[in-house]
């Protein structure tokens, strides 16, 4: 059998896999089924229109990423790998997303591993400075705001010279570019992805009457994007929770509302990767079982 053909069929069994996790993900949580069904629809297309334009902040994260280590990919294959790092993230432990595209990159662009790394530590690091920020602004405590930016940005430096220094020991032919039209094209998408978040976030408290200030959802974002760091399980269930049931002072929303939020939010993201899903098939899958039937 030929590596095309070994290669088509591999495609065509990862996404069945794919599916098959998107059946036992549902079987277990039966009440993601019942969310979607009282969900106002006008809602429902307001949220799926954000996480669209979330997508397409992603690619350009990713992209923006790449940049710092290498050349940025082709839009079908951004869309592609972004669809398959979202997927992986949400099933499988330890935010996977990055390890895949890692993975990718590697083998098919020869991008050294600790490179695309560090270029993600980079990324982490506007991430984290930019969550602790909002995290105090919308509260009585928003005096904190700057020097918690202050203290995260000093903490992110540390470790991302520790990591530059660890990473050109093991390959001294490390090449970065961390210029300053890189870095604020990732400052800018992270930003931007950070405020698309806080929109989500503020659509799905006011559709359950919990309305708030623009600050008060900031804050409730911030704590929610805490909980990417320590995140062990499939899409941080239970760790975004506890994120923003202990910063309940800090955004001032209750912990029925929190569960409230948080199961909405779980279930529309699923529907939207169900989408992912079907592009993906659309995309991919197609062209490989045109490669079969030309092969036979």
């Amino acid at each position: 059998m030929s590596k095309r053909k070994i290669r088509a069929y591999a495609a065509v069994g990862l996404l069945l896999v794919i599916l098959a996790l998107f059946g036992y993900y549902i079987q277990g949580h039966p009440a993601v089924i019942h969310a979607l069904r009282n969900i106002n629809p006008w809602l429902l297309i307001a949220l799926i229109a954000c996480y669209g334009f979330m997508l397409v902040v992603w690619m350009g994260l990713y992209n923006a990423t790449l940049r710092l280590c290498g050349e940025p990919l082709k839009k079908k294959e951004n869309l592609l790998l972004t669809i398959y790092s979202t997927l992986a993230n949400f099933f499988l432990p330890l935010q996977s997303g990055p390890g895949v595209r890692a993975a990718y990159l590697k083998k098919k662009y020869k991008v050294p591993i600790s490179s695309y790394i560090f270029a993600s530590l980079v990324y982490y690091g506007i991430y984290a400075v930019i969550s602790a920020g909002l995290l105090f602004i919308g509260s009585s405590y928003w005096w904190l705001a700057v020097p918690a930016t202050l203290m995260t940005a000093a903490v992110s430096l540390f470790v991302l010279t520790f990591a530059k220094k660890h990473f050109e020991k093991k390959n001294p032919n490390l090449k970065l570019d961390l210029s300053r039209a890189n870095l604020t094209r990732l400052l800018l998408l992270t930003l931007a992805q950070v405020l698309t978040q806080a929109l989500i976030y503020g659509i799905e408290l006011h559709t359950l009457n919990m309305h708030g200030t623009i600050r008060r959802y900031l804050s409730y974002t911030g704590a929610a994007n805490f909980a990417l760091f320590v995140a062990l399980t499939p899409g941080a269930i239970g760790f975004r929770e506890a994120f923003l049931e202990f910063s309940r002072q800090l955004h001032g929303f209750s912990t029925a509302s929190i569960l409230a939020a948080s199961l909405i939010d779980r279930s529309v993201f699923l529907l939207f990767l169900g989408i992912l899903f079907i592009i993906m098939l659309s995309t991919h899958a197609h062209s490989k079982y045109k490669t079969i039937l030309k092969s036979e």
